[in-house]
């Protein structure tokens, strides 16, 4: 796979070697006319002129012309059967002596012209003689001159690429052994801009090792920036191989993006390494509340019921469901029997049948309770003071545990129950979305399967895919999700207060199209994930999505400043463009200036006034200045240069590594595994 960069250094050499081929040919056409005219000067040595023929003038000179301006019949050959006219932008092509060239010679073979040429002749014996002595000397000039140019260009262009590979190699073995991501090749646009520090020169490899990758990467662009296959997947390719015992966790809403993932782990880890979650019978299934804390389900449907408005979930309902999730674990797996509504009279109420309620997996089961109906939870209560009384004759540890967890449950329900009597419908409603998707379809067999693959396997170097498309399930994006980010929340707690958390292996983290599932209450989740040796890389289409998601703007800001380095693709949000002119901050911009004034100034002498004479003056005057001002380093111009190609895009990339923080205009290779373009790679400089 060749990296685009080395593409463009080739690229530019080849520019610089096909810029020779006209000097060459232009120094052998001199030379080519010094042996024509060799015989004519041994005769003028020898005091016998030779007769020359002025058809031979005109032939042998067009031929000249024709030989050294050769890449002007080159060029637009090549540029129409589709070459690079990049590849030409060196050689500086000389149509009109091209054109007179060829002109001599058809005139050279039509007869009436070389006849009326000949009549023109009046001394037929030198003057060809001293035309073709003329060119030859100009050629040999001018093709040593621009031979010598051209040359000194294509040395100091490979020179200075060399250079530069070996700078960047260097930086790459101090990376070595640990997770590098690949920040771009700088474009030097910053320091050219006179920015007072980390500005790198043109050319430099930004590299980022474990350490700055663990404090998080987040991708701003819009739509078509090519933010996802020239930042994305790079971080992922690279945390993998860069790392040969990484897991990998990434959350995939768009289908089509799970074969790119699904191809990179393939060159990375063996297919019982990896693990495709999702909705289908080539997908594998887990259990998404497994192994997570009462207190990280808790958070979890508080993020999901964040709709609600009333005071009980403004304060969190961590407490108040984990007391849900013991009781579920408690009675699992069970069915219980809902009797019907009855009114005052005994009869069934509209909509109140009987039913049977299975106590299963966590997550239905949980957001059926959470909805406070009334028959359901007494029908629970009344199952589990059953199922107290079986264990009193048996277990009494088992049964006193179980009695104290419902008291406290239904401590907490009935009198909330008989406070806000609003709150039960509140909740309902918040809850639907949520509780519809897990009914027994689908999206419950894949994501509530207590059977299926264990998440925890992912601290093994072990890579998950959890594809949960937001088109053909929109309402369980949210919640399948948001709980899985909990988990790997959870997680990460593990990890942090483990003695050996710094021998750990790192876990990478993609978070693509964050702003369709993020919530307030990732602010401190994300702190707690870099903290853990998580390596995130999160993708965004702009900052005022991700407020219009959360609906706090100060809750935005403090998870987009949870992640040190950013990359800002090109986009037109305005609030994205604040973000990153305040990051990069201001640059001196010197100006110079020159003014110019005149002057008239009139009056009358002493000796002109007895006769009425007087005289005038101007005066001319010129004015330099220098001003010094600071402006901001980001402007229109560089937002304009902004661009995603085929092969390459560009972004302001903003990077905190040991040596400080690197700002610049980069270029990052795109990867693409689904069309067979892989340019992000930068081998060329021995990564």
């Amino acid at each position: 796979m060749t990296a685009f960069h080395l593409r463009e250094s080739q690229a530019r050499l080849t520019s610089l070697c096909l810029a020779l081929i006209d000097p060459i040919l232009t120094i052998l056409a001199g030379l080519w006319l010094v042996t024509k005219l060799q015989p004519i000067i041994e005769s003028w040595m020898q005091h016998r002129p030779l007769h020359y023929f002025t058809w031979a003038v005109v032939l042998w000179l067009g031929c000249a012309l024709v030989a050294s301006n050769v890449m002007s019949i080159v060029i637009p050959v090549a540029r129409g059967f589709g070459a690079d006219g990049e590849l030409f932008k060196a050689s500086k092509a000389r149509y009109l002596a091209f054109w007179v060239g060829v002109g001599l010679v058809v005139a050279s073979h039509i007869p009436s012209a070389m006849q009326w040429l000949t009549r023109q002749d009046q001394f037929p014996d030198y003057d060809g003689t001293i035309v073709l002595s003329l060119v030859a000397l100009f050629a040999f000039f001018f093709g040593a001159r621009d031979f010598a140019i051209a040359a000194w260009t294509a040395i100091s262009a490979a020179v200075t690429s060399a250079r530069v590979e070996s700078r960047n190699r260097r930086v790459w073995q101090t990376s070595r052994g640990q997770l590098a991501l690949c920040g771009g090749i700088a474009q030097g646009v910053f320091r050219a801009r006179n920015l007072a520090t980390g500005a790198p020169a043109k050319g430099t490899l930004l590299l980022y090792g474990e350490r700055s990758a663990n404090r998080g990467t987040i991708v701003i662009g819009a739509p078509g920036s090519s933010k996802t296959r020239s930042k994305v997947y790079p971080d992922y390719y690279w945390g993998l191989r860069t790392s040969r015992r990484a897991g990998a966790i990434v959350f995939i809403t768009k289908k089509r993006a799970t074969e790119d993932f699904l191809a990179i782990a393939r060159a990375f880890r063996r297919p019982d390494q990896i693990h495709v979650v999702g909705i289908g019978a080539d997908r594998a299934s887990l259990d998404i509340t497994a192994g997570m804390s009462h207190e990280s389900i808790g958070d979890a449907i508080k993020d999901g019921l964040g709709e609600s408005h009333s005071e009980f979930w403004k304060q969190g309902p961590s407490a108040f469901v984990e007391g849900f999730v013991e009781l579920i674990q408690a009675l699992r797996p069970a069915t219980v029997h809902v009797p019907a509504a009855v009114d005052q009279d005994g009869n069934i109420e509209p909509g109140g049948d009987a039913y049977h309620f299975e106590i299963g997996d966590t997550l239905p089961t949980l957001l059926d309770l959470v909805t406070l109906d009334g028959r359901l939870l007494d029908a629970v209560f009344r199952h589990a003071l059953e199922l107290v009384t079986r264990l009193e004759a048996g277990d009494h540890d088992e049964a006193l545990k179980l009695r104290s967890l419902l008291r406290e449950v239904k401590g907490r329900v009935v009198p909330l129950l008989k406070r806000d009597p609003k709150l039960a419908e509140e909740l309902r409603q918040s809850a639907l979305p949520q509780i519809q998707p897990f009914g027994r379809g689908a999206v419950r067999r894949a994501f509530c399967d207590r059977h299926g693959v264990d998440l925890s396997l992912v601290e093994k170097g072990h890579i998950f895919l959890v594809e949960i498309d937001e088109a053909e399930h929109p309402r369980a994006v949210n919640t399948v999700v948001r709980m899985l980010f909990r988990r790997v929340v959870q997680m990460a707690r593990e990890r942090t207060a483990s003695s050996r958390v710094g021998n750990l292996d790192p876990i990478l983290l993609i978070c693509d199209e964050y702003a369709n599932y993020a919530a307030a209450g990732h602010v401190q989740a994300w702190n707690t994930i870099r903290e853990s040796n998580f390596v995130a890389t999160v993708g965004l289409t702009s900052l005022s999505a991700l407020v219009k998601q959360i609906g706090d703007q100060h809750a935005a800001d403090a998870i987009v400043s949870n992640f040190s380095n950013k990359f800002f693709f090109d986009t037109d949000d305005k609030a994205t463009r604040d973000l990153a002119n305040e990051l990069v901050g201001k640059t001196t911009v010197i100006r110079h200036g020159t003014s110019e004034g005149t002057s008239t100034t009139s009056g009358t002498s002493a000796t002109g006034s007895m006769s009425g004479g007087s005289h005038s003056s101007r005066a001319t005057s010129q004015t330099e200045s220098k001003t010094e001002q600071r402006e901001d380093t980001l402007d229109g111009s560089v937002w304009r240069t902004l661009q995603g190609k085929r092969e390459s895009a560009s972004a302001i990339a903003f990077i905190r590594t040991g040596d400080g923080t690197m700002t610049d205009v980069v270029t990052l290779g795109v990867l693409d595994p689904s069309n067979g373009i892989a340019t992000a790679i930068p081998e060329h400089y021995g990564l």
